[in-house]
């Protein structure tokens, strides 16, 4: 084994321990999903017949009968989500491996670039919240079918691929983005189009079987979805998400230049202008896709749904990276591991800072005499009658959460 495979398998394993170290307490939707799969009074028949025909917000499946799965026979609050957020670092593991073979059959060997790629995929803050936060399974688990059809497709076996494709839609709809990919990669010379099509098909009717069921659990755009499509937020999603692209965070408190000038690097290294057309419109379909997601800007506040954000960057900045990586850009992807692992240090930072509040509020209440314990925390309601914990707009609480410190303040 060269010194550069010994390398990677060094940085695999030091991020696992990085993720082993984030694993302080359960939290948000993680909590939530303990609470509701963990329930006694549900069959695990229940459990299943509700994920396939019920909203979470969102419609999907695979993804969120493995975590029924495991909530159900598993219901050990101590155990099962720690179980869950091993899966998802399972998972980043083989899709970066997946993608590292596809890279080395689309272009020259070259161990280094290999490394960076691995290295930026990791580190970076939308792998880390994935690993760090069980709820993201789902861009886990999409990410690895990508990844895989991206192997097969190198293969040459394209119906195979875009099977894949297509089947990795019922982990989450940010699959669409496969569609310009196989654009991105008929660009860069690796496929031809009539391969892109070939894979594409497959990809396409999977693809609208899905948002065909999904529509009738979950209406596009409706209250029930986790997003609308308002006109005058497409603009400032697109500009938030060019800002923080290859920082993969909105921890900042507006935009600015170097987020700016680190994506426009990317394209510009990748010099062809077709394959820049292409790359840009993958991130064009990246904000279609997550249209109002990317604001606001976290400005120092802690305990904010943007600690979770990351996740959405995971599939686009994969697949730039996967491009930068088989046109062997491998100074720019060197270059551009300055914001990956400056957004990716703020992000575990952040993370194990929100997790050590929840973790102080799980001991507290263990400790407290009278059950439930109430805590006032407005911005992420959470009813748990296992520890007894009651977090809500409580102004008269004895426990209170600030926002911004996500320190516990006693009354």
């Amino acid at each position: 084994m060269t010194r550069y495979r010994l390398a990677a398998v060094a940085v695999v394993l030091v991020w696992v321990s990085l993720m082993a170290r984030l694993m302080i307490a359960d939290l948000w939707d993680e909590t939530n999903g303990m609470v509701a799969f963990c329930d006694p009074a549900h069959s695990f028949g229940w459990n299943v017949r509700f994920v396939l025909t019920q909203s979470l917000g969102f419609w999907r499946p695979l993804p969120a009968l493995l975590c029924a799965a495991v909530l159900h026979f598993i219901p050990n609050f101590d155990v099962n989500w720690r179980i869950l957020r091993a899966i998802d670092t399972v998972l980043l593991i083989g899709a970066a491996a997946l993608f590292v073979d596809a890279i080395e059959r689309w272009s020259a060997r070259d161990e280094r670039r290999d490394l960076l790629f691995v290295v930026a995929l990791l580190f970076s803050g939308s792998a880390i919240i994935t690993a760090g936060w069980y709820a993201n399974i789902f861009d886990a688990s999409a990410l690895l079918l990508i990844a895989a059809g991206a192997s097969l497709l190198s293969r040459g076996r394209a119906i195979e691929a875009g099977l894949v494709f297509g089947v990795s839609f019922y982990c989450k709809e940010t699959t669409a983005l496969v569609f310009p990919f196989l654009l991105l990669l008929v660009a860069a010379k690796r496929i031809t189009f009539r391969t892109a099509v070939i894979a594409g098909i497959p990809a396409a009717i999977l693809g609208g079987i899905y948002f065909a069921i999904r529509a009738r659990i979950v209406p596009f755009g409706s209250s029930a979805d986790i997003h609308g499509f308002p006109l005058n937020m497409f603009l400032p999603t697109l500009i938030n998400l060019c800002d923080s692209f290859w920082r993969q965070t909105l921890k900042a408190n507006g935009p600015g230049v170097l987020g700016f000038a680190a994506l426009a690097f990317s394209l510009a290294m990748l010099r062809r202008p077709r394959l820049i057309a292409a790359a840009a419109l993958l991130i064009l379909a990246s904000a279609v896709l997550y249209w109002q997601m990317f604001m606001p800007y976290q400005d120092g506040v802690l305990m904010s749904h943007l600690n979770f954000l990351g996740r959405l960057y995971l599939i686009p900045v994969a697949l730039m990276l996967f491009i930068l990586a088989i046109e062997r850009r491998t100074i720019a992807m060197a270059i551009l591991l300055i914001p990956i692992v400056i957004g990716g240090y703020t992000t575990y930072r952040d993370h194990m800072r929100m997790q050590r509040t929840y973790r102080r509020i799980y001991r507290t209440a263990a400790e407290a005499k009278k059950k439930p314990l109430f805590v006032d925390f407005a911005t992420k309601p959470l009813h748990d009658p296992v520890r007894g914990i009651e977090i809500g707009a409580f102004p008269n609480a004895l426990v209170r959460v600030d926002d911004r410190t996500g320190r516990l303040l006693y009354r």
